[in-house]
């Protein structure tokens, strides 16, 4: 029977003196403990590049409609539209000027007076004569009693005298021809009277002059229908007109002379 060999890391010449190195001794928990570190160190590096090398990818979702009676489907989602760039805005106008908000008790109307038109804002409750002597400037008519009963302010409307004191403005914006002393001239100077004006400057149909405005301007409206009244028409036409001087003799003589007047132009 052969001789048993010696142990591993042991040598055969011991004894002898031989000059081969010893083997380290590797025991099997030495070996398993080292596996395992690098096995865990390669896993580590291996997740590290794929880490680092996976792209981002959300998930999509998914809707699954299911037909009555049928198996569920699943609907791919709808394609992301990307947003459109706003449109260019159309350039902007300059807006139109307005007009400015009158209270409730102005207006703002054209008078037609003694041919020209003249705008004005007026209070509802100012009348005519105020209008013409405040805002106007127009000494066309006179003011006596400011109550229409002297007659000293009055004007011809449409042909019709009425009493400028109380004669709304707000009233007479809608077109109506509106005449004062001043409007019925037919030119200038003393050659431009109407024949009116004219036979009451001739005939002294006046004193003080206060009242001899309104007079004219009754007589004027009587005329252009009546050219040959008589005393009593003149009367009735006259009979809102007061005059405080008593020169009515004259005034009759006045109004009979420019009837004359008008009944044979010259």
């Amino acid at each position: 029977m052969a001789d048993a060999e010696p142990p591993v890391g042991s040598s055969a010449d011991a004894d002898g003196g031989g000059t081969e190195n010893a083997r380290p001794v590797i025991t099997r928990r030495d070996f398993i403990a080292g596996a395992g570190i690098g096995v865990a160190g390669t896993a580590v590096v291996a997740g590290g590049i794929a880490l680092a090398t996976r792209t981002q990818t959300a998930p999509v979702p998914q809707t699954v409609q299911t037909a009555p009676g049928g198996p569920a489907v699943a609907v791919p989602p709808a394609p992301v539209v990307a947003p459109q760039a706003p449109a260019q805005a159309a350039p902007q106008t300059a807006p139109l000027p307005v007009k400015e908000q009158l209270p409730r008790t102005m207006r703002r109307v054209t008078l037609n007076l003694d041919g020209v038109a003249r705008d004005v804002t007026v209070d509802v409750r100012e009348s005519l004569w105020t209008t013409m002597s405040r805002q106007l400037g127009i000494s066309g008519a006179n003011l006596g009693c400011d109550r229409a009963q002297c007659g000293a302010c009055t004007v011809v409307v449409n042909g019709r005298a009425v009493n400028g004191c109380t004669v709304l403005t707000a009233r007479l914006g809608r077109g109506q021809k509106i005449l004062t002393v001043e409007g019925i001239r037919l030119g200038p100077g003393i050659e431009g009277l109407h024949p009116v004006q004219r036979a009451f400057w001739e005939q002294g149909g006046y004193q003080c002059g206060i009242c001899t405005r309104g007079f004219i301007m009754s007589t004027y409206a009587l005329l252009q229908t009546n050219t040959s009244p008589t005393n009593d028409q003149i009367r009735e036409a006259l009979a809102g007109n007061i005059c405080r001087c008593g020169e009515y003799p004259k005034i009759y003589d006045s109004v009979q002379a420019a009837a004359a007047a008008m009944r044979t132009p010259p």
